[in-house]
């Protein structure tokens, strides 16, 4: 078990799954089901195929057994033996392969492991089902040629019987693990459902009745002997040997009813147990068959009942041997015994027949899967982008549980309060504040708050710049400098949404920061990141700053590659698929889409969501590569902030709306006069960079116009501070790609960026490290 998931199981918080020990035991439960499911085949090897006893009392023969692992002697070195040793090697290989495979993925937070353990009992039980078949089919051909003080038989049935039970008590363990075919988990579904688990379990149990019971009535008359005698299935199977030919065809049809009917029973109640989607299609399959076997049953009963003159020796042989008298005595005309046979076997396949129709009638199967869902297909609500679900849509519909993603309906059913907070928060609204103005009333925000944070109007402002010039913020330095206070504070501030996700060192792809589809509930799991972007998105009104912390503990590229590519599109573009399938709700109503997804299954990035990630730069975490930082406004912070000394009484929050905001920037834009290409500044730090290799895209020209013009529009104007904002945007995103590179004279290099008045760059040029 890997980190990740031991601190799922140890730990409480809000975005991890706690285990009580009951549900560790179900786990290691599954797993031992399968262990013994494997065992149980393996002992196949060593599980005599047939047994032979010699003697008239049989009982007390001899007794000769094989087992396939003799079959790699010579005594029994015959392609039988060997043809049935290798099948079953093939298929205790094959059951090897699923374990395995079901150890790797075990897992008590992601529960894909169950599918492989489930194929294992499966084919497993699969395998004791056709060596149970297999042996007995055998047994009865060698005891229809065999002498009557001979005897075959097989006890091969017990491995099956145990598989039987063993995956009954399978289901139990994963009872609500995976419901993959109800659409809804009411009252009235489940009752649907045990309905048509009882339908089944009275055709399978009148199907196996009419096999043991009495098939054929004899009534014999005579001058010495009046009897009446009744042919059952269990008599034929103990006398079938000494039958004839047409009573041992029979044996071997109820030996098939007996076998198919219980095992197809076993499966219906597994996947009743188990809340499988395959209770529904097996238990069909058992009715079906049930009706057919009674009615094969049935068939046989009145064929000997018309045509019994014609099987006239064969009824002879059977009565001599039921009464204990000679067959000559039975045949010969001086006792002139005759009989006339009747079947009421017909009687048990009417009784199925009336049950089927009960079912027809009723319609349970379909009453459990689709529910009783209005006529006119599904409710047309409000979802995702203000449309609603197509009818078109209900067979994809059906499949789904009442509540696909319980964390966004959770959130759907807060709209209205978020709505309210929003109404009440604008009350305390700023009015028509200037981007100057919200600089200054952030840093003494933070400086009167209760943490006394210190960030001068610079840091305020190089951050809204950042905000402006990208989505994407990454604030990265020593721990302990107020990194992640920085968007906390300034969120606080404007009564923006603030969420820390973090990061751990075992991400490996974007399910980590998004969330699991479970193929089994079919239900969607969204993590901490997905419930912010789709909050964000129920709140348009309200800047959010989602906070990747400590980013680089894992490389970013794995889990955040696709946000990295959605900051290339335009706007109203950017959207992240969740999943391949459409998450849709559903009530007594119908089917209504969540409010948050377009579609079902696809989120879009609203303009008010910003990421800001933090990074700690040091042995523990990884580098990040340009394809992140080019995509970024970087905010270095090397040093501790200085304490604050004079501060005064906390002051109220101000509302900033997120269109109040995103048109301040906008604005910034739009009356800058900074253009890149005409810059001597930059032109002339490209010249000093050519050397080495570094220049830049027209997606960092365009990110340091916009920095710099809604920087320039933080404070009053002037070209110092324009100057600085130059500089500010060239170490940031050209100037710093030197860390990467080998400088011979750091001296001559920093000298020349002095001469240009770029103190900032000379002063990291000289601190870079000779490696």
């Amino acid at each position: 078990m890997n980190t990740m998931q031991t601190n799922n199981i140890n730990h409480n918080s809000s975005d991890q799954i706690v285990l009580k020990m009951p549900e560790h035991f179900r786990h290691y439960g599954i797993i031992l089901s399968g262990v013994l499911s494997l065992v149980i085949t393996f002992a196949l090897l060593f599980v005599p195929f047939y047994s032979h006893r010699e003697g008239k009392l049989y009982y007390r023969g001899s007794v000769t057994s094989f087992s396939p692992i003799k079959a790699l002697s010579y005594e029994y070195s015959d392609f039988t033996s060997l043809a049935i040793l290798l099948m079953l090697a093939i298929l205790i290989t094959v059951g090897v392969v699923y374990f395995i495979k079901a150890i790797r993925n075990f897992s008590v937070v992601d529960t894909k492991y169950v599918l492989w353990v489930r194929s294992l009992i499966l084919i497993n039980s699969l395998t004791s089902g056709l060596y149970f078949i297999g042996s007995a089919f055998f047994c009865a051909m060698k005891n229809s040629s065999a002498d009557s003080d001979e005897r075959y038989y097989t006890l091969s049935y017990i491995p099956l019987i145990i598989m039987l039970i063993l995956s009954v008590c399978f289901a139990f363990l994963t009872r609500g693990m995976y419901q993959e075919e109800e659409t809804r988990d009411d009252s009235f579904a489940k009752s649907a459902k045990i309905e048509f688990f009882i339908y089944g379990l009275l055709v399978s149990a009148v199907t196996v009745i009419s096999s043991l019971s009495n098939i054929l009535k004899v009534e014999i008359w005579g001058e010495e002997i009046s009897d009446i005698i009744y042919l059952k299935g269990f008599d034929i199977f103990n006398t079938y040997n000494s039958m004839g030919a047409g009573f041992q065809l029979v044996a071997f049809l109820l030996f098939t009813v007996l076998t198919v009917t219980i095992c197809l029973f076993v499966a219906s109640l597994v996947g009743f147990i188990s809340k499988s989607k395959f209770f529904y299609n097996i238990t069909v399959i058992e009715i079906i068959s049930a009706s057919v076997f009674s009615l094969l049953i049935g068939l046989f009963g009145k064929y000997y009942e018309i045509v019994q003159k014609i099987n006239e020796d064969l009824m002879n042989n059977w009565i001599a041997k039921m009464l204990d008298m000679p067959l000559s005595q039975i045949v010969s005309s001086k006792n002139g015994i005759e009989y006339h046979v009747t079947s009421s076997s017909y009687f048990y396949f009417l009784v199925v027949m009336f049950i089927v129709a009960v079912v027809l009638f009723r319609k349970p199967y379909t009453r459990a899967l689709v529910g009783d869902i209005p006529s006119r297909g599904f409710s047309r609500r409000r979802g995702a982008e203000g449309t609603s679900v197509p009818v078109q849509q209900q067979a994809s519909l059906e499949m789904y549980a009442c509540e696909p993603c319980p964390a966004f309906a959770e959130l759907d059913s807060k709209e209205e309060q978020f709505k309210s907070q929003t109404d009440t928060i604008k009350g305390h609204s700023f009015g028509s504040p200037s981007l100057q103005q919200i600089v200054k009333f952030v840093v003494n925000y933070a400086r009167d708050s209760r943490l006394h944070l210190s960030y001068t109007e610079e840091d305020i402002a190089t951050f809204i710049a950042g905000l402006g010039a990208t989505r994407l913020t990454i604030l990265q330095g020593m721990s302990g400098t107020g990194k992640t206070s920085l968007p906390k504070i300034f969120s606080e501030a404007l009564f923006a949404n603030c969420d820390i996700i973090e990061i751990e060192s075992s991400w490996r792809d974007k399910n980590e920061l998004l969330g699991y589809f479970n193929e089994f509930s079919r239900t969607y799991t969204p993590k901490k990141f997905t419930q912010a972007l789709y909050k964000a998105k129920l709140n348009p009104e309200r800047i959010t700053f989602i906070v990747l912390d400590e980013m680089n503990l894992s490389r970013i590229e794995y889990y955040f590659s696709d946000f990295l590519s959605l900051m290339e599109n335009e706007e109203d573009r950017r959207e992240i698929k969740l999943l391949n399938v459409g998450l849709f709700r559903a009530d007594e109503d119908g089917f209504y889409p969540y409010l948050g997804l377009k579609d079902g299954h696809t989120i879009k990035i609203p303009n008010n969501v910003w990421f800001i990630g933090t990074a700690n730069r040091d042995e523990s975490t990884f580098e990040i590569s340009d394809k992140v930082y080019d995509r970024a406004h970087t905010m270095n912070f090397n040093k501790r902030a200085p304490k604050v000394v004079s501060y005064g009484e906390p002051i109220p929050q101000r509302y900033v709306s997120a269109e109040v905001f995103l048109g301040l920037l906008e604005d910034a834009k739009n009356r800058a006069n900074f253009d890149v290409s005409g810059s001597a500044l930059v032109k002339e730090v490209e010249e000093l960079l050519a050397p080495y290799n570094i220049s830049f895209g027209n997606r960092i020209a365009n990110q340091m116009e916009t920095f710099v013009s809604v920087y320039c529009a933080c404070f009053e104007p002037s070209e110092s501070i324009k100057n600085d904002a130059i500089e500010k945007i060239l170490l940031s995103k050209v100037v710093s790609k030197l860390e990467f590179k080998s400088i011979e004279n750091k001296e001559q290099l920093a000298a020349q960026f002095r001469k240009l008045n770029l103190l900032r760059c000379s002063e990291f040029i000289l601190k870079l490290n000779e490696d």
